[in-house]
């Protein structure tokens, strides 16, 4: 018989490419994914800056350069554990959002990023590692609250230039043609602005080079320092 998989052998593998893993969950019937028999997923991503310093050494030309390259660093630590990788951007498309709020201590926050206690908005999940067995060593969650609920100010609201942010939804188009337009508040160069607001996790921060590279790529232009 196997070994039982252990979380720490997977967070060990995986911190060594500059992202972490962030926790999991055992699957139940409302998780079934198409094609692949999954009783555990394992969440990974990157905290604040962690995974710039590898990417910007490693990074290639062309299209969608972090896809490409979390793939190539997290596919065959996934074959190693015998495991599915899934990424964000797969088709048929994974409930990554569901499945986060399931894994960690995250929540929706007003202007839809995941925010977490500690990292505020400063983080993202890079992938899944989908296994056929149970993983031992999984990681407690459910032991903390949201910050937003004791966000009286809600500063990620008022922030924003064009008020992309309302209770009936999200204007996307107004906030990416803000952003391409390079007026003040200059998001492209200096990031969201409402994310920036969010008092939350402020010491991870992105740096000046990642944050353009993100809001470059949100936005669908070219980044000029990549």
């Amino acid at each position: 018989m196997a070994q039982q998989v252990r979380y720490g052998e997977i967070a060990d593998a995986v911190a060594e490419t500059g992202m972490i893993a962030r926790g999991g969950f055992a699957t139940d019937e409302a998780d079934r994914i198409d094609g692949v028999e999954a009783a555990c997923v394992v969440m990974i991503g990157n905290i604040g800056g962690t995974i710039w310093p590898r990417f910007e050494g490693e990074r290639t030309p062309g299209r969608d350069p972090l896809d490409r390259w979390t793939r190539s660093l997290l596919e065959p630590i996934a074959a190693s554990f015998g495991a599915t990788f899934a990424h964000p951007s797969d088709q048929p498309f994974q409930p990554f959002q569901r499945w986060a709020q399931r894994a960690d201590d995250v929540w929706q926050s007003p202007i839809g990023i995941m925010i977490h206690p500690m990292f505020g908005l400063w983080h993202a999940y890079r992938g899944a590692l989908l296994f056929s067995e149970a993983v031992e060593g999984m990681p407690m969650v459910g032991q903390q609250a949201s910050p937003c609920l004791t966000c009286a100010d809600q500063p990620c609201l008022s922030s924003c230039p064009v008020d992309a942010f309302t209770v009936d939804g999200y204007d996307s188009q107004a906030c990416r043609g803000h952003v391409r337009s390079g007026s003040e508040p200059t998001c492209l160069s200096a990031g969201c602005a409402a994310r920036l607001a969010c008092p939350v996790g402020q010491d991870y921060r992105y740096g000046p080079d990642q944050m353009r590279f993100h809001m470059a790529a949100f936005a669908g232009v070219e980044d000029t320092r990549a």
